[in-house]
């Protein structure tokens, strides 16, 4: 990349949203601005293959599990997959995201897609929001209680509380409630190409209610350990929910090679605290060894311009 390019990409990217790197991070180059700039876009891209791999197990979880208590005579499907949505008392924002997936307009009123959209895709075209708002239906279309304590152990068959008296209990539903809002929140973070390690004060885990109001844990974030610690925190949370709904599923993970990125990229060294290391062609070609092992970020010059820069990865 040329020195030039720089301030090109100060207009690209847009000022102001530069200038809050600027302001947190506090580097001394506009080399060191970018790093930082490329930093939040590399974790942010790994952690949202893990929210991937977590969005899909969960879906398949809940699934599975209502799939199997809801399951009656009058069930389309197995006792494995069927339509267990049609038998909840779903909020309309919920009934009409399952109506897009398995219906379609035709004359102003909805008809069944012919042919019929399996359970298992209906399921699949839910985003991640849907899972989350599921905890929060109390019955069935019969007026019955949807027996949480039941379901919730089947959804996470590895978390350490497995009985129905303790997931009967709303606060505990309010726990994992929240556990999945945070994942949902920073997803959307992500999505949006928001920067991640800007965050907000840490809150308990638990929902916010009439009688209830979440402790403050831990002021937002003001510098950069501060940062990389919170995402550090954040990135165990999301691990250890994953185990709770697939010890196989987390296992596998763990052997990622995202797993392994993400991990480096909230280590120090995976962090652009300084100005990358000068060097010349000559140089570079002759220690790219070592600067592979060492994970380097190096800055080379040719006659005392950057010619490139150049960025390890895991």
């Amino acid at each position: 990349m040329q020195a030039s390019d720089y301030q090109q990409l100060k207009q690209d990217i847009s000022i102001p949203r530069l200038s809050s790197y600027q302001h947190f991070f506090k580097p001394t180059e506009i080399i060191e601005l970018y790093n930082y700039y490329c930093w939040n876009a590399e974790i942010s891209s790994t952690f949202f293959q893990l929210i991937g791999v977590v969005e899909v197990t969960l879906r398949n979880k809940v699934h599975q599990a209502l799939s199997s208590h809801y399951y009656n005579p009058k069930s389309k499907g197995s006792v494995d997959s069927n339509d267990w949505y049609n038998f909840l008392d779903l909020n309309k924002h919920s009934k009409d995201k399952i109506l897009s997936a398995t219906h379609r307009r035709k004359k102003g009123t909805w008809q069944p897609k012919n042919p019929p959209l399996s359970h298992d895709d209906a399921i699949s075209r839910m985003t991640y929001g849907f899972w989350p708002k599921i905890l929060d239906i109390q019955k069935d279309i019969n007026g019955n209680p949807v027996p949480w304590g039941r379901i919730i152990p089947l959804i996470i068959p590895k978390h350490r509380y497995k009985t129905e008296g303790y997931w009967k209990k709303i606060k505990h539903q309010d726990q994992l409630y929240s556990r999945l809002e945070q994942i949902g929140s920073l997803r959307n973070r992500i999505a949006h190409f928001e920067p991640i390690w800007k965050q907000g004060d840490l809150f308990e885990e638990t929902r916010e209610r009439q009688n209830k109001i979440p402790k403050l844990i831990a002021y937002a974030p003001v510098n950069s350990d501060e940062a990389k610690n919170r995402l550090k925190l954040t990135h165990e949370r999301i691990l250890e929910l994953l185990g709770w709904l697939s010890s196989a599923r987390l296992k596998s993970y763990k052997h990622s090679h995202n797993y392994h990125k993400l991990n480096w990229l909230l280590s120090n060294d995976g962090m652009p605290l300084k100005t990358p290391t000068k060097t010349t062609p000559t140089l570079f070609k002759r220690n790219l060894r070592s600067i592979l092992k060492n994970k380097e970020t190096i800055s080379i010059h040719r006659d005392g311009i950057v010619t490139g820069i150049f960025y390890s990865s895991n």
